[in-house]
């Protein structure tokens, strides 16, 4: 048994206090946290993989420590005082290593986030799909729960089940009720978690991932038989989202695919976030994708490369490019002219839309 001199949930709360976002545990150096979006080593003596794998066993079960020892990776969630933390335990050149994201439990109003009005409104959908898109560390899980969290106190009664690996945010029910499954615990996959939940009279179903082709024929079964399906995907914009979904499948697939998201898609919600030029944090940037008639035909036929065209010239339907969302953070000053130009797919067009900014 190796020394430990800390507390592993006595550092990870400090981290959080300090509006951290994760703690990287790696053989050879001390940890490591990430605060404000730079990596910063923290006070503490190098760790050693035995003091890493002393400092995790408490946060896995029986269950969990079996499938780290035949996989060498497994992923866990845990609460710790105010804040639940997503472990992502692995092996690394023969040692153990660990990165922890940190989840806030508090849940924030949609108009808090800085998301296009239309967020507001696709939240009450009766039925199909919503993808909410981004790198990892792009808000997904924040998006999600607050829709979530938006149905379950403005009164529209629900049955809502989440599936995810691991469980993020804890609901509280309100008007909602929640059943949370967690992949690899309740459940053995994904796919199977969205099959069972069909059987259980679900009115929404939160998916934390769709990762193969089982998980995604299902999520669009459960669209296309009448329920509301929030799930997210590392897609980089709206518009390549599609051809994400189709490629995922094989080819034998891909026509039927294609028609049950034509049928099913209700919008894409793509995220990215900036820094603000305050210093104060990051802004999200959205690209949002309504599905319109145009859009469904557009899939069905297999036009995937089009789509952006449509987002383009969208607005009455609440679209909005990227290159837009990120314009209008300029215009406010919420983001530095630096920062747009970076970020934008036409950075030459900045200026032209707003002479004068700086």
């Amino acid at each position: 048994m190796a020394t430990i001199d800390y507390d592993l949930s006595v550092l990870l709360m400090n981290v959080a206090q300090r509006g951290g976002s994760d703690v990287h545990l790696m053989h050879g150096i001390p940890p490591i946290a990430r605060i404000a979006g730079a990596l910063g080593v923290l006070p503490y003596k190098p760790l050693t993989s035995e003091i890493i794998q002393d400092l995790l066993n408490p946060y896995m079960t029986e269950v969990q420590r079996g499938i780290f020892q035949k996989e060498n990776r497994v992923n866990c969630g845990h609460t710790i005082g105010d804040s639940r933390y997503r472990f992502s335990i692995y092996m690394a050149l023969g040692t153990v290593g660990a990165s922890i994201r940190i989840l806030p439990q508090k849940t924030y109003p949609l108009a808090s986030l800085g998301l296009p009005p239309i967020v507001g409104t696709l939240a009450y959908r009766k039925s199909g799909i919503i993808f909410i898109t981004g790198s990892t560390g792009s808000g997904k899980s924040t998006t999600m729960a607050a829709m979530l969290d938006c149905i379950n106190q403005d009164g529209r009664p629900c049955k809502i089940v989440t599936i995810e690996d691991p469980v993020e945010t804890i609901f509280k029910p309100c008007h909602s009720v929640f059943v949370q499954r967690e992949v690899g615990i309740d459940t053995p996959s994904f796919a199977m978690g969205i099959m069972d939940s069909l059987r259980q009279d679900p009115d929404i179903l939160s998916i934390g991932e769709l990762r193969d082709e089982k998980s995604i024929f299902a999520a669009m079964t459960a669209a296309e038989t009448g329920h509301l399906v929030l799930t997210t995907l590392h897609t980089r914009d709206a518009s390549t989202t599609a051809q994400r979904l189709v490629s995922a499948v094989p080819a034998a697939d891909q026509e039927t695919l294609r028609d049950q998201l034509a049928s099913s898609l209700e919008a894409v919600i793509s995220q990215q976030l900036l820094p603000r030029a305050d210093g104060k944090g990051v802004a999200v940037a959205a690209e949002i994708l309504v599905t319109t008639p145009a859009v469904r035909q557009m899939i069905r036929e297999n036009k995937l490369d089009s789509i952006n065209d449509v987002i383009q010239s969208g607005m009455k339907h609440g679209m909005i490019t990227k290159d837009i969302a990120i314009k209008n953070l300029f215009a406010k000053g919420i983001i530095t002219k630096e920062v747009a130009l970076e970020n934008m797919r036409h950075p030459e067009t900045l200026n032209s839309a707003f002479t004068g900014q700086t």
